[in-house]
């Protein structure tokens, strides 16, 4: 029995040591040549080994946090727990601050330490819409605002990228989750599908009917019109639009904090919704006492905020408004 910070070192070093010796391009070109793919499995630089095993490291004290400490519990874990245990661990890193590039090494170390422990965490690693759902979440951990003025900006975008840009501030969507939207006329309620970490969350709209029906006009219009294909054009058109208007590009995911930083208010204020969907969203108890506290609503307000934008840790909320 291992402890795994010892499993996944010896990994990097086995690596390293079979890599060492070989040019990486020279290597790429002949496993392109027998799989169609560019790629070396081994570590080529003792520079690159170093920011690996330092960044597995890290991952390893996190692991440690959350009671895995050897090999038998890394290998109980199902592949459903290993790849949430990997998404809050991204999440965490972008809570702390860390870059876009920097989440990159940790995908990287991961993909040559981890995945050789565990191969069907790997297919999830490699997954680019994960990967971009990380980045993001380091870039944005580094633009907490929403912006100055994000009526002007959308003013400024085409017909098809300010509807993208008003469902996100309408329900605090990430880029992709309108596609995975569905909605219920009668209940008043949008659900997006797998979100990021495979989550699947639900949102009340009986107390905001008039966004409720604006959002699905939304929904509807964009998957219409396969907007997922415009992407790149969005981030582009939302640049120029940021030029335009004289503020700072903070990506897309500023207009979910566009959508936390009015919707905290509007839980604060609004009582009777908050309790409503204290109840809706199935709020543990010691969440449900918060609402006898006034110093304790706030508590009470993150947890749906947390719920609503499809975060899993109550602290996340503070996060996108503090």
């Amino acid at each position: 029995m291992h402890r795994v910070r010892y499993l996944i070192k010896n990994t990097l070093d086995e690596l390293y040591d079979l890599g060492k010796g070989i040019k990486k391009g020279e290597l790429q070109r002949q496993m392109e040549k027998l799989t169609g793919e560019r790629v070396s499995h081994f570590i080529h630089s003792s520079t690159t080994k170093v920011r690996y095993e330092r960044a597995m490291m890290k991952f390893c004290d996190y692991l440690e946090e959350r009671g895995i400490k050897r090999d038998k519990h890394l290998n109980k874990l199902s592949t459903e727990e290993l790849q949430q245990v990997v998404d809050d661990y991204f999440e965490k890193l972008a809570e702390e601050g860390c870059s876009k590039n920097t989440i990159k090494v940790h995908i990287a170390a991961m993909e040559k330490s981890l995945a050789v422990i565990r191969p069907d965490i790997k297919p999830y690693l490699q997954n680019d819409e994960n990967r971009i759902g990380w980045w993001s979440e380091g870039e944005a951990s580094r633009k907490r605002d929403s912006y100055t003025d994000p009526e002007a900006i959308r003013e400024r975008l085409d017909e098809t990228h300010r509807m993208i840009a008003e469902a996100q501030s309408l329900a605090g969507f990430r880029v992709r989750e309108i596609a995975r939207a569905t909605y219920d006329k009668e209940k008043f309620e949008v659900t997006i599908h797998n979100a990021k970490g495979g989550r699947t969350r639900t949102l009340s709209f009986e107390h905001r009917k008039e966004d409720f029906e604006k959002l699905i006009n939304l929904i509807d219009k964009l998957k219409e019109q396969g907007y997922e294909k415009r992407l790149k054009d969005y981030y582009k058109d939302l640049k120029n639009a940021c030029k335009a208007t004289g503020q700072e590009y903070h990506s897309a995911h500023s207009f979910r904090y566009e959508y936390a930083q009015r919707r905290i208010k509007e839980l604060r204020e609004n009582r009777e919704e908050l309790k409503d969907l204290i109840e809706k969203y199935n709020a543990p108890d010691d969440i449900r006492e918060c609402l006898k506290d006034e110093d304790k609503i706030d508590r009470a307000a993150d947890f749906v905020l947390t719920q609503e934008l499809g975060h899993n840790r109550l602290k996340m909320s503070r996060y996108y408004y503090r």
